[in-house]
């Protein structure tokens, strides 16, 4: 089978190692909550600042179309690739998209969406990677009209206007970026899991054991919060890596009221600021998850170690390898 010729040996020599099932039976996730003193601290530092309403995104005939074929499991899944005007990024996507492509279709063939920002974008993806792919000038004017006109080249707000569309089409969207490491078609796994609005993947989660390790010792690292902010023009604190537990890179979505309003809320605050991307996302998600039958939005974690940055479990590898020698 060519769904395993695409350089993914190291992975799985990696996850072997560590003793990580590739597989992906079983379902097990843990609910995402925030830490109390949060509270307090986003209002001191300003990070949840006023925001304003935000017209609806819907899909229109033609990405209704598209859906309905490539829909498996109850599931839309689906990418961006747009235009950013970051040259940097761009040759370095160009110089790895043929070997991320050559994994998605290997798993999920032409029942991968992405959502493009060109007709020759699509072309190109359909013909070159075999997949399925969407573009339409209506579409776009549709979904960046007003405040979100200044988003235009933003791969993060893209995808949430995209989520939205499939959303109130009324199918389950799992976003994905386009470096994910496929091992396997994770539809029939996420189709099993319990019924909530939002399924995140963690960054902070520990590679040897798979539990989610929030702030360090309970507390926010102020020190290194002001050191981030410095290294990064002086960007709120709000903003910084070390405060985004919630990987953006892997969000699955159901069509749920509560689930369409919190990627409008997710829209809102890339426009609001003072922070856009995974951070705004972030931010949104203190505001609207939690427990019991007063929670606006019914949030989870998904599996750490199957649904994760590869980043810990290099390093839980590194950290094994020293301790062996």
């Amino acid at each position: 089978s060519s769904a395993w010729t695409c350089g993914m040996g190291i992975f799985r020599r990696i996850i072997s190692t560590l003793g990580v099932a590739p597989g992906l039976t079983g379902v097990r996730t843990a609910e995402l909550l925030f830490p109390d003193y949060v509270a307090n601290w986003a209002e001191r530092e300003e990070c949840l600042p006023e925001i304003s309403p935000e017209e609806a995104v819907f899909a229109n005939q033609a990405l209704k179309d598209i859906l309905e074929k490539v829909v498996d499991s109850g599931i839309v899944v689906f990418t961006v690739f747009v235009d950013t005007r970051d040259r940097e990024e761009g040759r370095r996507f160009a110089r790895n998209m043929d070997t991320w492509m050559c994994r998605v279709r290997s798993v999920l063939g032409s029942s991968f969406l992405a959502f493009v920002d060109s007709e020759k974008l699509r072309k190109h993806f359909e013909s070159q990677y075999g997949v399925s792919a969407y573009f339409s000038k209506e579409w776009i004017q549709e979904a960046f009209k007003g405040r979100g006109g200044g988003e235009r080249h933003d791969s993060n707000y893209w995808r949430w206007v995209a989520m939205e569309s499939i959303l109130r089409a009324g199918y389950s969207a799992l976003y994905v970026d386009t470096d994910i490491m496929w091992l396997g078609d994770p539809r029939p796994h996420l189709k099993a899991l319990p019924a909530a609005d939002f399924y995140g993947s963690c960054d902070t989660y520990d590679a040897g054991t798979g539990s989610v390790r929030w702030y360090q010792n309970g507390s926010l690292d102020m020190e290194q919060l002001r050191k981030e902010s410095k290294e990064h023009d002086d960007e709120s604190v709000c903003c910084q890596g070390f405060l985004v537990p919630v990987n953006a890179g892997i969000v699955l979505m159901r069509p749920f009221p509560a689930a369409i309003q919190a990627v409008v809320r997710f829209r809102q605050r890339v426009i609001s600021g003072p922070c856009w991307g995974q951070a705004a996302m972030q931010w949104a998600l203190f505001e609207l998850c939690g427990s019991g039958p007063r929670a606006a939005l019914r949030c989870e974690i998904l599996e750490p170690l199957r649904f994760a940055s590869a980043g810990p479990l290099i390093s839980e590898l590194r950290r094994q390898r020293g301790k062996a020698s």
